[in-house]
């Protein structure tokens, strides 16, 4: 992977902007973050754009300023599997940057976007200065061991179970009842690729639940109206 050094105003106010959000440097002061942000630089990665490919390694952390990013794998007869969908302030890669290892999927740009990459040896420098910043990382590969094994739980659920518990991951109640509108992140197609079923199947699911009561859609808009059955239904055995 081909890089300039970040040289530009504007790069670095997009790093400083961006990275002082990210969940694993919560709690540290931009003074301490300085050094590290000064060894990032900026990818702009137009829609379509193979950000990582499969085998490669990872020359950092990626995080995401603006855009969407599917992380993909892809089978010998070319079917696809949706392992992520990367939105504005989140990160990927961090596991395979700090172990050197080569990378197991794709890394793909659903729509032009910015990234900032993160150098491991700038990670690792300020792992040694910093123990809450080592122990935000510990978390955070910890939370990632915890999603894998809900990935692998969610593979063994109906589709139904996975709409549910994916709507619900969406989800903020807006009042006491429980109900809130959500907005989906990327096209149909895309999430029904993420769920590991059918574009057709998960249409027909959205009606379903809509007839039930638990959802009202419009376009990429989702109100939902029963977040507890909805819940109950994600986590249903």
């Amino acid at each position: 992977m081909q890089h300039e050094a970040m040289n530009t105003a504007l790069d670095l106010r997009l790093v400083q902007g961006l990275v002082p959000r990210l969940r694993l440097f919560w709690e540290l002061a931009p003074a301490v973050l300085l050094p590290l942000m000064k060894q990032c630089w900026v990818l702009a990665a137009p829609r379509g754009t193979r950000i990582v490919q499969r085998g490669a390694h990872l020359p950092g952390v990626f995080a995401l300023a603006y855009g969407s990013v599917k992380l993909v794998l892809r089978g010998p007869d070319g079917e696809e599997r949706v392992l992520q969908l990367v939105s504005p302030g989140q990160t990927f890669g961090e596991a395979k940057a700090l172990l050197g290892s080569a990378c197991r999927c794709d890394a793909v740009a659903l729509s032009d976007s910015k990234l900032v990459v993160i150098p491991a040896a700038a990670i690792f420098a300020l792992m040694d200065r910093e123990p809450r910043f080592a122990r935000n990382i510990a978390l955070r590969l910890a939370e990632r061991t915890l999603e894998l094994l809900g990935e692998v739980e969610s593979a063994m659920q109906r589709g139904a179970q996975r709409l549910a518990s994916y709507l619900d991951s969406l989800a903020e109640p807006s009042n006491g009842n429980g109900s809130c509108t959500v907005r989906l992140p990327v096209s149909k197609t895309l999430v029904a690729a993420r769920l590991g079923v059918k574009k057709e199947t998960l249409s027909r699911l959205l009606r379903r639940f809509a007839a039930e009561g638990l959802i009202a859609v419009s376009r990429s808009e989702i109100a939902i109206r029963d977040r507890a059955a909805l819940a109950r239904l994600g986590s249903a055995a």
